[in-house]
């Protein structure tokens, strides 16, 4: 079962898929595919906007490189590009495509046969970077609702079998991404209060079962502030609520009023 339903998904990323749309949709009609141009279109585009790229609290160099990753996947699954204009797609999208190719391979194949052909496919060699990225693709597709949650789940668990060596990149990853979905609940409103917030990433971090991967509450802050936009009263009152010293002094003194009726009760008696 998903924390969040892929439509769900969808409505809240509304506006970053019809702004990812736009910049396709560019792309397409002019034929471009040198991914400078396209890393310079998504930077203004965004700008233009007031909207971040797809992270966590670092900002890496390549970010924007990184980026279209969303571009690939609107133009892929809504726009169907890949149908309308292969020639174009192929030659734009060719890193995600690969990236993509290695995710089915580790999903549909086990063991030495899955890690032999992802290396083939890779070029002979994977590092953290590519790790990273080839993971992005999926969890960004899980985050704009075009594929289920559990095909990332299912993508970090095999990851962990076939190639051990990347255990830390991969748990760094899975905290990024249990923060990233705990943070889209919220901005759905299916986290509204502390217990529930606690509820999903635990449930998270169970279903992905690579050790302690919870994320703390001020990086799920960060995310939901700096990517669903999420004013920060409303997070305070998730994330870090206490119940508030004026309603404690209250029930205090309601208390002590109801000691001193009774005592006063028995004293009359």
């Amino acid at each position: 079962m998903s924390s969040i339903e892929r439509e769900e998904a969808k409505k809240i990323m509304e506006k970053r898929i019809k702004i990812a749309t736009e910049i396709a949709e560019r792309l397409f009609s002019k034929n471009i595919v040198d991914r400078g141009s396209v890393q310079k279109l998504l930077m203004e585009t965004y700008r233009e906007h007031a909207l971040q790229p797809m992270r966590g609290k670092a900002w890496p160099e390549d970010i924007w490189d990184k980026e279209i990753a969303t571009i690939y996947l609107v133009a892929k699954h809504l726009l169907r590009m890949d149908e309308k204009n292969p020639e174009v797609f192929h030659k734009l999208f060719h890193l995600e495509e690969i990236l993509e190719e290695a995710s089915s391979i580790i999903l549909d194949k086990s063991g030495e046969e899955a890690r032999k052909w992802v290396l083939f496919l890779l070029g002979g060699s994977i590092n953290d970077n590519t790790l990273a990225r080839l993971l992005r693709v999926v969890s960004t597709g899980v985050l704009l609702g075009f594929y289920e949650e559990g095909k990332l789940i299912e993508l970090m668990k095999k990851i962990a079998e076939i190639f051990p060596e990347f255990e830390k990149t991969l748990r760094k990853y899975a905290k990024y991404f249990i923060a990233m979905r705990t943070a889209q609940a919220i901005a759905l409103g299916i986290v509204r209060d502390r217990i529930t917030k606690e509820a999903i990433k635990q449930a998270l971090t169970a279903r992905i079962s690579l050790g302690p991967v919870t994320p703390d509450d001020k990086y799920i802050e960060y995310i939901a502030r700096n990517i669903f936009e999420i004013p920060k009263d409303k997070l305070e009152s998730i994330l870090f609520s206490q119940e508030p010293t004026k309603k404690k002094r209250t029930r205090k003194k309601k208390k002590r009023s109801v000691k001193r009726r009774r005592k006063k009760s028995a004293a009359g008696s």
